[in-house]
């Protein structure tokens, strides 16, 4: 950190950009601790959980982003090289973020990017668009985005010998193909957005899941009303066993298992297929239950940990 000490003694000398928008920002995704994503797209613009960040440009070659009241400097190699991104809570020494994508070099932009491309897409796909934390299917999904979810467009770029474009519904952003995406005029309208980051929620209900004194096991009704979707968080430990069961009223509901640090442990299936396997993380797992169909739905839940 002797960098960021000698920085701070030029503090006149940086430049603040409330937008978070610099075109020296490296193009990343980082995961940090306590559920927070944060990345900068190709246009230098960097959110936090989908939510603009101030930035303060030192050289080239480091800045601090702030939302929320958490500062995250964000510091690379004269080359480009070597990015580190932390995350200093108030009153907290905070940590190092874990770097999900970097890119180095410049990024080769699509057609679609830039003052040529829409504002906004709208999501066209059958079920669910997975958005990725970098422009690989072999990144970390951050979120799921039904078909008919309007986006704004933050930039598109070539990898993989396909279009990635950098997306946000103003809960979440991350990086989706642009096969699924079509160009829309904004605002920005999430039919029903689903972040897998907790901190990033979008219009969905959570609930955490409690059981009676002395059992291992609940179960309980409830409703949803059409596209509508429900969080059920529950807590458990590395080791142990989890079963869910989804017993629907009808047709249309699925559900979808993340894991603590918001990667997808189950893909959405449907309500005819319970749920059980081993956990390898400790901490809240989490059960969407979603209601696809074009009317109100009542359903059984059964939950259990051993």
């Amino acid at each position: 950190m002797n960098r960021k000490i000698i920085l701070s003694a030029a503090w006149g000398a940086a430049m603040s950009v409330a937008t978070g928008a610099l075109a020296d920002m490296p193009v990343f995704t980082a995961q940090c601790p306590t559920g927070i994503t944060i990345g900068s797209d190709p246009a230098g613009n960097v959110r936090v959980n989908g939510t603009p960040a101030s930035v303060v440009m030192f050289n080239q070659h480091y800045f601090e982003a702030t939302a929320g009241g958490i500062t995250f400097p964000i510091s690379t190699e004269e080359d480009g090289s070597g990015l580190h991104v932390r995350f200093e809570p108030p009153g907290s020494a905070g940590g190092f973020c874990t770097i999900l994508f970097h890119d180095s070099g410049p990024a080769p932009f699509d057609s679609m990017a830039g003052a040529g491309g829409p504002d906004h897409f709208e999501v066209s796909v059958t079920g669910r668009l997975n958005v990725r934390s970098a422009p690989s299917t072999a990144a970390v999904i951050v979120g799921k985005l039904p078909s008919g979810t309007v986006v704004e467009n933050l930039g598109c770029q070539q990898s993989e010998g396909r279009t990635w474009c950098h997306i946000a519904d103003g809960d979440a952003s991350g990086w989706a193909a642009s096969d699924f995406l079509t160009e829309a005029s904004g605002p920005v309208r999430a039919a029903r957005a689903t972040p897998v980051v907790e901190s990033g929620m979008a219009s969905h209900t959570v609930e955490r899941v409690q059981f009676p004194r002395g059992e291992t096991g609940t179960e309980f009704t409830d409703s949803l009303e059409a596209g509508g979707s429900r969080r059920y968080v529950l807590g458990a430990r590395s080791g142990q066993d989890l079963y869910f069961r989804l017993a629907a009223n009808g047709s249309g509901m699925t559900y979808v298992v993340y894991n603590p640090d918001g990667s997808v442990m189950q893909d959405e299936i449907g309500a005819d297929t319970e749920f059980r396997t081993q956990l390898w993380q400790s901490g809240d797992h989490t059960i969407e239950v979603y209601n696809t169909s074009n009317s109100a739905q009542s359903y059984n839940v059964i939950f259990g940990i051993n």
